[in-house]
């Protein structure tokens, strides 16, 4: 019997969103620019490679399952747009920097789209062999249904960045590295306030809701500028199906949770969700600082806050409980000697509001408006603070063991009261240095709008 010439096809390969994705650290930290559908087919291919495969092996997909995972799009459109986006991955770059030497890669050396059979085939190219195989050390690992749900890439590739160090628990990145990783253009977001609404706060949302890290983050100035990002990184059980790899990292993190339900009972917790802390961020400090330190600076804020000394008490109890300021202030005053000719001793906190005062009257008008931007954010970081005033009185309310109308009612006219009084001070700081009141219109949230409109109505 002759034997046939025809090659034979490859088996074909299931996408199971359950299986795990290995990447050398160096392959995390390079400079690439795919786009959405190109990353999440990619990460698929890199979900079937397995660690006890000798090379970098050609898979078969079945064109539907891709649709299924990669795309919303229905009908022969989106089957001629995976065409393109396959015949198109050959031709992306991947760059490497190593030891003072650039390489480029292509990410793929076969790509096949079976229009007829709708199969779709695909290897990577042998040379990205180091970055996937016989990692022993320096890699990542992370089940692919926590990066296929994501719909930025940005957001993709900060998850990347954060579960490589998540064991560290903290990373710092300068915005020159940052965006170096995430292969932004330098004429695309110059301005840090679009950066962070467009890449930071969307991979933060995204990143919270649908995998199982989670972060929070500090900007880090020079002078007046945000020139690094430290992103403070926790593990979360938020998804479904959680492995035994994923219960055992969740052990460790057990004590910092019994911890913040001990707090919850105590007080501590409330404290620090009155100041307007996010729960997530309520538990990282309490897992990462001494119970007598977070106590002690929790009662300085609210010392400083009941004097009007502070506006941001959410962020101040952070940098409070990082620097100890407490402790630094109980410091100062006991090495510093009292004076005989003097009765009263002025509080620090009033000689550092005459210094400020002092400094400020030495500002140009320009000056000082970039002041109130950065000490007061823009409009969405404004009306954000002020929805957090209501949530906040919503959530004391609903704490209680048995809330009813009128204690709702009371927390309601609360919560328009401190908004309003939010508004007539944004409103004074605003006329001090030289800027217009803010529009009605301005005001994305219906209640705040109306609120708003109340409140100028009653300045006429």
């Amino acid at each position: 019997m002759k034997k046939s010439n025809v090659v034979q096809p490859y088996d074909l390969e299931s996408i199971n969103i359950k299986n795990w994705v290995t990447k050398s650290n160096i392959l995390i930290e390079s400079t690439y620019k795919l786009s959405l559908q190109e990353q999440r087919i990619l990460l698929i291919m890199a979900s079937k490679v397995q660690p006890n495969d000798e090379t970098l092996k050609t898979y078969r997909f079945r064109a539907k399952d891709f649709i299924e995972i990669v795309g919303n799009k229905k009908g022969t459109g989106f089957y001629s747009y995976l065409k393109e986006i396959v015949n198109g991955l050959q031709t992306k770059i991947l760059t490497i920097k190593e030891k003072g030497r650039q390489r480029n890669y292509n990410w793929v050396i076969t790509s096949i789209y079976e229009e007829n059979e709708g199969y779709i085939t695909l290897q990577f190219h042998p040379s990205l062999k180091y970055l996937f195989l016989e990692l022993k050390e320096k890699f990542t690992s992370y089940q692919l249904e926590n990066v296929v749900r994501l719909n930025s890439v940005y957001s993709i590739r900060i998850y990347e960045l954060l579960k490589q160090y998540e064991r560290l628990r903290k990373r710092e990145l300068t915005l020159e590295e940052l965006r170096h990783f995430l292969a932004i253009e330098p004429t695309k977001y110059k301005q840090y306030g679009h950066f962070k609404s467009k890449v930071l706060a969307v991979a933060q949302k995204e990143i919270n809701n649908k995998t199982d890290i989670n972060f929070e983050f500090v900007e880090i100035k020079t002078g007046r500028k945000v020139t690094s990002i430290e992103f403070i990184i926790t593990s979360s059980s938020a998804l479904n199906g959680t492995s035994s790899s994923k219960e055992t990292k969740l052990k460790s993190t057990q004590s910092s949770l019994d911890l913040l339900d001990n707090e919850k009972e105590n007080g501590l917790y409330h404290d620090l969700v009155s100041l307007g802390v996010k729960p997530q961020k309520i538990k990282w400090v309490l897992s990462e600082f001494a119970k007598e330190q977070v106590e002690r600076n929790v009662k300085y804020t609210q010392g400083r806050l009941v004097i009007g000394d502070i506006t941001h008490p959410h962020s101040y109890v952070i940098k409070a409980i990082q620097k100890d300021y407490a402790k630094v202030s109980q410091e100062s005053k006991i090495a510093t000697p009292k004076k005989s000719t003097r009765k009263e001793l002025v509080p620090d906190f009033m000689i550092e509001a005459e210094d400020k005062e002092k400094a400020f009257e030495t500002l140009t008008l320009k000056e000082k408006q970039e002041l109130f931007y950065e000490e007061n954010g823009n409009q969405i970081e404004f009306e954000k603070r002020l929805l957090q005033f209501q949530e906040l009185r919503k959530m004391l309310v609903l704490n209680s063991e048995e809330p009813n109308q009128e204690e709702l009612k009371k927390a309601q006219e609360a919560a328009v009261r401190e908004v309003l009084r939010n508004m007539n001070e944004d409103l004074r700081k605003r006329e001090e240095v030289g800027l217009k009141p803010r529009l009605i219109n301005d005001f994305e949230n219906k209640e705040l709008r109306e609120i708003y409109r109340t409140f100028l109505h009653k300045q006429v």
